[in-house]
């Protein structure tokens, strides 16, 4: 259909295709995701192996990578076969050709029918509009039906493979691409001209225009008279004309003029009375040396105004006849001035810091190499101001006075990221290059770049930049230039020093407030400004909208503002001021984003916690942790995420709040459940690790996720544990916000024996608070058996012994109500302990001589051990010594021939200071020395403490004082770290 065009293959299709796959951020996965085509079909196109794909799948590949138009039109010509295709023409005469050959299009009405739909391509065009171009104002009685019929007449003729016709509410519309409608096709290629001069590529831009006024066949839809007068065909033949008249420029600038002659004669032909295209020729005519034929031009016309206007030629035709008097026709050859000084305005309130700028100022001599410096840094960390007032500070004194060159890159923009071809036509141009004498490819545009700024004293600053690409062909070589990259990304530019921006200081968000707001205001209400810096998270532009914000309120305090801030749903809604929001600047950061890496972004802000692993990263996005590695680390590139130890990457809260806004409802259930289920099991394989005996809670196996850590030591199971603390404090809250009750009276008794092991009662307790809400709401009686008896534990080592006991009675009861035996066992030995503590001994001895009949009935060893261990400490309490001796000695040898290691040591425990209570001191000693060693190996803090104590009364009772208070102090240590109750009563040992 368009024969016009030159078909010649300007590449193979493959490497086209990846580069524009590239260029847009996909993977083949991804891309053909996107594009709804399967990945091996796209490894197949890519690597060759495909010739001529369906044009339908090209136009989704388009469509997926966001070609231009003119991409999208050369893309799909240059891949049909000349003989295949539907196509319709109006640039001329109506047509249809099917390959090589034209259809009838049968009626008149039919024709014209076809010619109005094509003149609004992609567009519904009513009933109405389509009868009156028809018929006029006289339209058959049984119009709609006739109109239908001829609808569906041409429906037959398009077929299925060329432009549609789809029916819209009250009318009809032509559905075509470029290569299917010779508009669409002139259209896409005047907007490439358009586009390749805006980067000043002349060359192409003429090119381009004169490939578009090929289409052209004759006057639009030149065989039906009825359309002449359309405003459609007004509108084609006015593009038509804008463009004839910028190919015309263009030519002039290359010094081509004759290129231009034979459209533009046609033009002044067709337009005897337009002043601009009647000026434009007699240029053109004199430029290609036909001064002559210029002058009689402008005679012919000065006549025709006269006699059929009864007006002189005006300003512009006057303009011309001057120019070819005076041989000026040409375009001048330096018609470009230089700007040199482009540097954007400094920031008036630019507060802070200090330590970078005097980084910056003492960067050293790099011999023959360019200085160049890298800002990189998370969106809204103040990169392009720190830059900017860099430099004007060097400028200021009197270094890289010469040229001051400044571009945004718009990695992160509204629009695309801008071309260093395009970069670097309009630097030469800055520097005084016209545009004709602008090289037309990118290495030479480059070369050109480098000489004119050789040994002068020039400062670049390269803006918002993409990538490493975006950045080499902008970078001059002299050493006597400066150049300052930001970038939201990391940049590897060999020989760079690079400047990692992190938040504000806590002084410089103060000075930052007190700027803007008033240094009054902030005296005034110190801790709400502080509070208003923990709310913004210590982000330059979040503390400065904020602080505008204040500005436009002088009623409001900063404890005002702090207030709004923390109330809010939504702290990204309070911060903006005036048009200017922190939400848009994190926009820009997300959407240049590839699609696997967005939803890893969002899906981390409903991470639970402040951290998270590749491991826990990968059960939340359902992927596998080296993927999740991958992605994490691409988001650290991008200044999205913070790595805060090598394994440990953290969102900071602002950008969580942003991603989290982003995630969808099932999406982010479904998340949600994955990684609260993941470290559910990841706790229990560490607890596994630690206590293996000490089973609270049976997890169904069939549930466990895939990924979860494997311990190959107790330390490294601590490790871990300690490493997720906060972690799996704060997935206990969620899971009973989102109502995973299961998991929320779960994750508590996994972790019971940890939080025991770190006397850790804060989270113990608010943990199983959060637990016995989930079993209550659930309906689980032995759930909340369990829970309860968690709880007493915990109040029990606190000293608190009534709430204790109230747990494990309750707990009591509703353990016999559900017929668990084995726990009824673990709660009467716990009641036993519990009323020890209380000095009620012969309730303690009860409970516990229960518990031990409980234990020996069920075959529960371990347990045996534990009950005849805490039965021995009542009988030790109540003064019966040897008693408890003969009960702890009897526990011994099964907990040693066990490898019960934690029994061991309880044991050990209660019978060292039964010793010490019979006055048996050497024995004692021995006992407690293992059973320290045994506690410090396990990390229990507090246990390590008591029996610290009781090695202090040891060495007190034996005569050795100086060692006594070695110990007393150990223990106040350990007991001011935990922040014990019983810390002044141990405290007053000391000497």
């Amino acid at each position: 259909m368009l024969d016009a065009v030159d078909r010649a293959a300007r590449s193979s299709l493959g490497p086209r295709v990846r580069l524009w796959r590239t260029r847009a951020g996909f993977t083949q996965t991804e891309a053909a995701t996107a594009a709804g085509i399967s990945v091996a079909g796209l490894r197949d196109l890519e690597q060759g192996r495909i010739a001529r794909p369906r044009p339908a799948t090209l136009r989704r590949l388009a469509d997926a990578f966001g070609l231009s138009p003119a991409e999208t039109v050369e893309l799909l010509r240059d891949n049909a076969p000349a003989s295949s295709g539907i196509g319709v023409g109006i640039l001329g005469p109506l047509v249809l050709r099917v390959g090589e050959e034209a259809v009838d299009l049968g009626s008149a009405p039919q024709r014209t029918l076809l010619g109005v739909l094509a003149l609004s391509p992609g567009t519904p065009v009513s009933r109405d509009a389509l009868v009156e171009a028809v018929w006029g104002h006289r339209p058959p009685p049984n119009v709609v039906e006739i109109l239908q019929t001829h609808i569906s007449r041409l429906r037959r003729r398009l077929t299925q493979d060329g432009p549609q016709l789809a029916a819209t509410p009250g009318g009809y519309q032509l559905n075509a691409g470029p290569d299917q409608l010779d508009l669409l096709a002139f259209r896409a290629l005047a907007a490439e001209a358009r586009a390749a001069r805006e980067r000043g590529d002349v060359p192409g831009a003429a090119e381009a225009c004169q490939r578009a006024l090929a289409l052209w066949r004759d006057a639009p839809l030149a065989d039906l008279p009825a359309l002449h007068s359309h405003p459609g065909v007004a509108e084609v033949v006015l593009a038509r004309q804008a463009l004839v008249l910028e190919f015309a420029e263009l030519a002039a600038e290359l010094g081509e003029d004759e290129r231009a002659l034979p459209p533009l004669r046609g033009l002044a032909t067709a337009e005897p009375l337009d002043e601009a295209v009647q000026a434009r020729f007699m240029l053109t005519l004199a430029a290609s040396g036909r001064q002559a034929a210029a002058l009689t031009t402008f005679d012919e016309v000065r006549r025709r105004f006269a006699e059929e206007l009864g007006v002189d030629p005006g300003p512009k035709l006057a303009e011309a006849h001057q120019r070819v008097l005076h041989n000026r026709a040409s375009t001048p050859s330096s018609a470009s001035a230089s700007a040199h000084r482009q540097l954007p305005p400094d920031i008036g309130d630019f507060t802070g810091r200090a330590a970078e700028l005097r980084w910056l100022a003492e960067l050293g001599p790099t011999g023959n190499a360019l200085p160049l410096v890298a800002i990189e840094g998370m969106a809204g960390v103040g990169k392009t101001r720190l830059a900017v007032h860099f430099a004007h500070r060097l400028v200021a004194a009197g270094r890289y006075a010469d040229v001051q060159l400044y571009v945004d890159l718009r990695a992160h923009s509204d629009q695309p990221p801008a071309d260093p071809a395009v970069v670097l036509a309009s630097f030469l141009n800055l520097l005084g290059v016209p545009g004709a004498q602008v090289p037309r490819d990118l290495d030479s545009r480059a070369a050109l770049y480098r000489d004119r700024l050789h040994g002068k004293r020039v400062l670049v600053i390269l803006d918002n930049a993409a990538d490493e690409r975006q950045v080499q062909p902008l970078l001059p070589a002299s050493p006597d230039n400066l150049v300052l990259v930001t970038s939201r990304r990391h940049l590897a530019l060999d020989g760079a020093a690079t400047l990692a921006l992190d938040l504000f200081a806590s002084q410089d968000v103060m000075a930052l407030l007190a700027t803007i707001a008033g240094a009054g205001r902030v005296e005034a209400d110190r801790a709400g400004a502080e509070r208003v810096a923990e709310l913004c998270g210590r982000l330059p532009i979040a503390v400065a909208l904020a602080a505008r914000r204040l500005q436009n309120r002088p009623l409001w305090t900063l404890s005002d503002l702090a207030e709004r801030l923390r109330a809010s749903s939504g702290r990204l809604g309070e911060l903006s001021s005036g048009s200017r929001g922190l939400r848009a600047v994190f926009d820009l950061s997300y959407r240049a984003l590839a699609p696997e890496p967005q939803r890893f972004f969002r899906l981390l802000g409903v991470h639970p916690g402040e951290d998270a692993t590749a491991e826990s990263a990968a059960a939340l996005t359902g992927t596998d942790p080296a993927t999740a590695r991958q992605r994490l680390e691409e988001l650290v590139d991008e200044h999205l995420l913070t790595m805060v130890t090598a394994r440990r990457y953290r969102l900071h809260d602002l950008l969580r709040e942003y991603a989290a806004e982003h995630v969808g409802e099932q999406e982010r259930r479904e998340a949600v459940e994955r990684v609260l289920t993941w470290y559910l099991y990841a706790a229990d394989a560490a607890r596994e690790q630690l206590f293996p005996l000490f089973v609270d809670i049976e997890l169904d196996p069939a549930s466990r996720p895939g990924h979860v850590p494997v311990h190959d030591s107790d330390e490294d199971a601590f490790q871990w544990l300690a490493d997720e603390h906060a972690t799996l404090v704060a997935a206990v809250g969620v899971a009973l916000t989102e109502g995973m009750h299961r998991v929320a009276w779960q994750l508590p008794l996994v972790l019971k024996h940890y939080f025991e092991r770190l006397s850790n009662y804060k989270d113990w307790i608010t943990t199983g608070r959060d637990a016995l809400k989930a079993a209550q709401r659930i309906g689980d009686r032995q759930a909340e058996a369990m829970v309860r008896s968690l709880l007493g534990v915990a109040h029990g080592q606190l000293g608190e012994i009534d709430a204790c006991v109230e747990y494990f009675t309750d707990s009591l009861s509703l353990r016999r109500e559900v017929g668990d035996v084995h726990g009824e066992a673990r709660t009467l030995g716990n009641l036993g302990v519990a009323h020890t503590h209380r000095g009620d001994y012969e309730d303690a001895t009860s409970y516990l001589k229960q518990a031990l009949e409980l234990s020996r009935r069920t075959g529960n060893q371990h347990l045996e051990i534990r009950m005849l261990s805490n039965l021995g400490r009542a009988q030790m309490m109540s003064g019966a010594v040897g008693d408890a001796i003969l009960s702890l000695e009897t526990a011994l040898r099964p907990a040693r021939a066990a490898g019960d290691v934690i029994g061991l040591i309880a044991v050990l425990h209660n019978l060292g200071e039964s010793l010490l209570r019979a006055g048996r001191h050497g024995e004692a000693l021995a006992v407690l020395a293992e059973c320290l060693e045994g506690y410090r190996d396990k990390h229990f803090r507090l246990y390590e403490a008591e029996v610290l104590e009781l090695l202090a009364e040891v060495h007190g009772a034996s005569g050795e004082a100086e060692r006594a208070q070695e110990h007393w102090r150990e223990a106040v240590a350990i007991l001011e770290e935990l922040g014990h109750p019983r810390l002044d009563e141990v405290r007053a040992h000391l000497r």
